[in-house]
């Protein structure tokens, strides 16, 4: 990801790989609110969606990303999940994949 001046370049012009990366960088060092959590991750699932082309490490990536979420931090996983519900968008169908959970 290229360092930006603008703060809020660097979220835009990055890769949906660098989402991902500066997620689970947030995720270890536990500085994921809950907000801040739902925010990331409607953005990194939206981009999924609507990417031409995309890369299947990316969507396993993703994947594992939320399975850890849930396994070790399942409360702040529940209020991600509140959240996406308050919204009234649909929860993605991988975030309730039981073997991906575990």
């Amino acid at each position: 990801m290229a360092i930006s001046s603008n703060r809020k370049d660097l979220f835009r012009n990055s890769t949906i790989g660098d989402k991902l990366t500066l997620f689970q960088s947030l995720f270890e060092t536990k500085s994921l609110t809950s907000d801040l959590t739902l925010a990331m991750l409607k953005i990194i699932h939206d981009e999924l969606n609507n990417h031409q082309k995309p890369d299947r490490t990316v969507f396993r990536r993703y994947a594992e990303m939320v399975a850890s979420l849930r396994y070790h931090v399942p409360e702040l996983f529940q209020q991600v999940l509140d959240g996406w519900k308050a919204h009234q968008n649909p929860m993605p169908a991988e975030w309730f994949d039981e073997e991906k959970a575990t």
